[in-house]
């Protein structure tokens, strides 16, 4: 479940968690009252739909996320600080300290979230990184040959790294005692993040909307809680119009931005377009989050989330600038705005006792077995 944001994990997401991080505005309420709900709050589907889910007693649980900039800074400095004195040693757990903070702060339900990996298991990941870093570094500067050979190697084992790092995220995230997994296969994996990409390039980008939708249902297909896969309900054509929307912005903007500048003066195209390419990253961030939330359930109960592109902007742009100003001193502000913000905009329609299903899935874990061995973290943030 998580994100990192190594961000991704997001812890994510974590992994957001994640990290969670971590991988949010106000978010919508529990059980609405009876009263019938205003003609102009929804289209006439919509309150139809949300009749019968109150009927068929689904109720909206909101995330909730009670961190603070000034607490989690004091955890970001000293981090730091041992982090630079040992020569990066002390980053595994730096990451266990971040990871633990905003995870036991994120809770759902009352429960809050927890994060269980040791910071040698993280270490050792790490480590297996820097000597493959320090390998091609070596290539590329005495065996210049040798460096094309290590990249195709370090790109023909990515998918493998990517799911291991998906596996270790999830299984060392839990929720009420139960422990989140990751099921994805290997060989699957390749098709998704080698396959398909590479079927994009060749066909000058028509095929990348879907290589991504492979991507994202991959991930959250084999994201399971306790033995309960998720499912992901979407379809290719929603990532297209996805890609389509923001493609279209950027071309409309830079048209605009172009204009102007020839008009006025001709610096004015390039802030422009700075502008736009900034507000394009967010729309692409909230139409995103929105399509994976909205269509993404786990047994009887389903995720919901409602960016809007105005707030989601306004918080990027805030948390850049100060960072900026600040010389990156604002970082855990910017990064506990950003989880306060995420956990104001997600919700879960539970369709019955949550406490039940947690329980149910506590035994079924307990009876089938589920741990995993020697994992450790590749530490790539999704």
């Amino acid at each position: 479940m998580a994100v990192r944001l190594d961000e991704s994990a997001a812890p994510a997401a974590a992994p957001a968690a994640a990290a969670v991080s971590s991988h949010a505005p106000t978010v919508l309420a529990l059980e609405t009252p009876a009263a019938p709900p205003a003609p102009a709050a929804a289209p006439a589907p919509a309150q139809a739909a949300a009749a019968e889910r109150e009927d068929a007693g689904v109720r909206q649980v909101p995330f909730e996320f009670s961190g603070q900039g000034f607490e989690f800074f004091r955890i970001w400095i000293v981090n730091l600080l041992l982090t630079i004195v040992t020569l990066g040693i002390y980053s595994a757990w730096a990451k266990v300290r971040t990871q633990r903070y905003f995870y036991g702060n994120t809770r759902l339900d009352g429960a809050s979230f927890e994060y269980l990996a040791s910071p040698l298991s993280i270490l050792k990941g790490r480590l297996v990184a820097f000597a493959m870093l320090l390998v091609y570094l070596l290539a590329s500067e005495f065996v210049p040959l040798l460096e094309a050979l290590l990249m195709l190697c370090f790109i023909a084992i990515m998918p493998w790294v990517i799911v291991r790092g998906l596996a270790f995220r999830n299984h060392y995230s839990a929720w009420r005692g139960v422990r989140f997994g990751f099921d994805g296969r290997v060989g699957e994996s390749y098709k998704v993040f080698l396959l398909w990409p590479l079927l994009g390039m060749l066909t000058l980008g028509l095929l990348f909307p879907y290589a991504f939708y492979r991507q994202q249902r991959f991930i959250i297909e084999n994201t399971r809680y306790g033995v309960v896969p998720f499912t992901f309900g979407a379809g290719a054509g929603s990532f297209y119009k996805l890609f389509g929307i923001v493609i279209g912005f950027v071309l409309l903007g830079a048209i605009i931005a172009g204009v102007l500048g020839s008009l006025i003066f001709a610096p004015l195209s390039i802030i422009l377009m700075i502008g736009v390419y900034l507000v394009a990253m967010a729309l692409f961030a909230v139409r995103l989050t929105n399509l994976r939330f909205n269509n993404t359930a786990i047994d009887c109960h389903a995720t919901a989330a409602g960016y809007t592109l105005g707030s989601y902007t306004a918080l990027m742009l805030t948390n850049t600038v100060a960072i900026v100003l600040t010389l990156g001193l604002f970082y855990p502000w910017a990064k506990v705005r950003s989880a306060r913000y995420a956990a104001a905009h997600i919700a879960l329609d539970a369709d019955g006792d949550l406490d039940r299903f947690a329980a149910d899935q506590s035994a079924a874990v307990s009876a089938v077995g589920g741990e995993i061995g020697d994992l450790f973290d590749v530490d790539m943030g999704f």
